[in-house]
């Protein structure tokens, strides 16, 4: 049967659409959601670290779902009722740069997301890595690497 009205979609022809946007909105990368990386099922930043640690322990640690916070769509983790309030009153001076993406990465125009295992701190920002050898090329010129992330960071905005 030929639609007798040319501009008047038929059910199947919705059907196709539908099917086709959809999965188009499948394949599209993570940061067309926002700009941090996290877990697609459970919207968990970080993969559930607990961000103010890498400040006030120098270490990477687990956070808990009894304490987080929601900041950019996305959930934070934090070992504390204490370090939770302190991530909510300051958010950006906690969270990663390039939104827990691999810094290294977005220096070459790539979103990877970060290990938060692998961590620098540089001039009172912390900056993760997808892996050890991004935290060892930031060693050897975080401001280049630096410079070149945030070049690509802004042209997403």
């Amino acid at each position: 049967m030929s639609n007798p009205n040319p501009f008047k979609p038929t059910r199947r022809a919705v059907l196709i659409a539908s099917v086709f946007v959809g999965g188009v909105s499948l394949a599209l990368p993570t940061f067309a959601k926002g700009p941090i990386a996290q877990d697609a099922a459970t919207g968990t930043a970080i993969r559930g670290y607990d961000t103010t640690a890498y400040f006030l322990k120098n270490s990477a640690n687990e956070g808990s779902e009894v304490y987080s916070v929601v900041w950019k769509d996305a959930t934070w983790r934090f070992a504390s009722q204490e370090e939770a309030d302190l991530f909510a009153s300051s958010p950006e001076s906690y969270a990663p740069q390039f939104g827990g993406y691999c810094t290294r990465a977005a220096s070459f125009k790539k979103l990877v997301p970060a290990d938060p295992e692998v961590w620098r701190i540089h001039a009172n920002k912390l900056y993760m890595f997808a892996r050890p050898v991004g935290g060892t090329k930031f060693d050897e010129g975080a401001d280049a690497m630096i410079e070149n992330a945030q070049a690509f960071w802004a042209s997403l905005e």
